[in-house]
């Protein structure tokens, strides 16, 4: 009785330490899959020579420029749309509604609904207003949010310059049959999130160039904001990344060039995207994970309910790992039971059963 005591408390305790730890953990396990992401890179430094030290503080320095460069190159964008949809709001309203009197040979004019337009963008106004007015309101959640990026880039950037010294203080708790066992999986790990990362760089280039090209024919304004705004986006936000991705382009495209433009452009995106799917993609991510479509959408799933945005873009790479972790460490059969079996076929014993010379 008193062990059984003893054991429900400790069950307790551990169910309390993580719940109240709940925040650190969850900031170190998304640094261990960034130090996974980023260790081919490192890696590839280190076999050339440099200090795992300086080759870490290089990848983070490039990971950084890169990620202020796209938000750099959106800030303008988002500013001039808001803007401008402010100013024409009022026009579209205007003209759907003289297209509706025309049509339909009504005067909406006398229910006062001319004047929704100007109430649109009022509103709109109104919102914005709201918003920058709350930045100061927001100060806690921004500070928040600096606190958990500067806390994952120093968790992922010791495990990657530190890594050697972290494997050995793991293993070193293993018996020698666990410790390559151990750093198999590790190996696989890093090889499967290295696969993903640059197959979807490298589609993120691709469709970030063409998108680019495309819009720059169409005289788009931003074009190659956007252009980068669909190479992230669609690559890099599981299954609804690339629906997401054709909004913005399409809101831009009937601001600045009218509906028939944003046809266009809906048209290009949904094209391209079928291109992607069987031409690209398929070859790029030949040597990447290859998991089932309903394994991701799973996935997908689960890491948003789990962690948020954060974990549907962790969702696929997570599997992927997974995926590959059971397949190097657990055993395969051969399946002996013959296609047609469970539909009312003889199976292989019943087939040696029948063809015997006792049939």
């Amino acid at each position: 009785m008193l062990e059984a005591a003893v054991v429900l408390a400790g069950a307790g305790a551990v169910v309390w330490l993580t719940l109240r730890l709940s925040g650190v953990l969850f900031m170190v396990f998304v640094s261990v899959f960034a130090a996974v992401a980023l260790e081919p890179a490192v890696h590839f430094l280190v076999k050339r020579g440099w200090r795992r030290g300086a080759a870490a503080g290089v990848v983070f320095l490039a990971v950084a420029a890169l990620s202020l460069g796209f938000l750099g190159a959106l800030a303008p964008l988002f500013v001039q749309q808001i803007n401008q949809m402010v100013e024409l709001i009022p026009r579209w309203a205007a003209d759907a509604l003289a297209w509706v009197n025309e049509t339909f040979e009504i005067d909406l004019t006398e229910l006062g609904i001319d004047d929704v337009g100007a109430d649109i963008a009022g509103g709109v106004q109104k919102v914005g207003g709201f918003l920058v007015g709350g930045v100061i309101g927001l100060t806690a959640g921004v500070a928040g949010l600096l606190i958990l990026i500067t806390t994952v880039a120093l968790f992922t950037y010791y495990m990657l310059a530190e890594l050697p010294k972290l494997q050995r203080s793991v293993l070193q708790w293993m018996p020698e049959g666990r410790q390559r066992r151990a750093l198999r999986i590790w190996d696989l790990a890093v090889e499967k999130m290295g696969g993903y990362i640059y197959s979807r760089l490298v589609l993120a280039f691709v469709s970030a160039a063409i998108s680019t090209t495309f819009l720059a024919i169409l005289d788009m304004p931003f074009a190659l904001s956007l252009g980068i705004w669909i190479g992230v986006l669609s690559q890099f936000i599981p299954v609804v990344g690339a629906y997401l991705a054709a909004i913005l382009p399409a809101v831009v495209a009937l601001s600045s060039r009218g509906p028939s433009t944003m046809l266009w452009v809906i048209l290009f995106l949904t094209a391209y995207q079928q291109v992607e799917n069987f031409v690209f993609s398929p070859r790029i991510t030949r040597r990447a994970m290859e998991i089932h479509p309903a394994v991701s959408v799973a996935a997908i799933l689960i890491g948003g309910n789990l962690m948020g945005g954060i974990g549907v873009v962790l969702a696929l790479p997570m599997a992927g790992i997974i995926q590959a972790i059971i397949a190097e460490t657990g055993g395969r059969h051969k399946v002996v039971v013959e296609r047609g079996a469970g539909a009312g076929g003889a199976g292989p014993d019943e087939t040696s059963q029948a063809g015997g010379p006792d049939g």
